[in-house]
């Protein structure tokens, strides 16, 4: 399954990226991660383990991801290394007229019938870039 979902974001790249690329910020604008943990010590880049916890569908899941590319206030790429689905997700974030384009790119083999789950997984990811932009316009307007 694959499949790509943008939002047109009214601030800054790096403004965008600062929230979209910490992991510690995820559970406040993704629908499905309730819990994440950063598993590697050091500065946050190429290497770095972080598992998520949440729900979709009903279902719990953990899953950990390893970042295969990364430049900062522009891609964060992870390959999913354990958990019910394995992948790669790419944020990545483009300067546009007026501010930026975020993006999120899923490549991955779930366990479960792939055309539901994937309309599903595609509208969710728009709906997290939704709530992504409102968190970026809050704190860009100060509050």
């Amino acid at each position: 399954m694959e499949f790509q979902v943008e939002h047109v974001v009214h601030a800054a790249p790096a403004e965008v990226a600062k929230i979209m690329f910490d992991p510690s910020r995820e559970p406040e604008w993704s629908g499905t991660a309730t819990k994440v943990e950063v598993l590697t010590p050091g500065p946050f880049g190429v290497g770095s383990r972080v598992r998520r916890e949440g729900g979709f569908l009903g279902a719990k899941f953990t899953i950990v991801t390893e970042v295969t590319a990364f430049e900062p206030d522009r891609i964060l790429e992870m390959d999913i290394v354990e958990g019910p689905t394995h992948g790669t997700v790419v944020y990545e974030v483009s300067p546009t007229a007026g501010g930026s384009i975020a993006m999120i790119h899923t490549r991955n083999k779930p366990n479960r019938p792939a055309f539901i789950s994937g309309l599903i997984l595609k509208h969710d990811a728009g709906e997290d870039l939704g709530r992504l932009a409102r968190l970026v316009m809050a704190e860009h307007n100060g509050g």
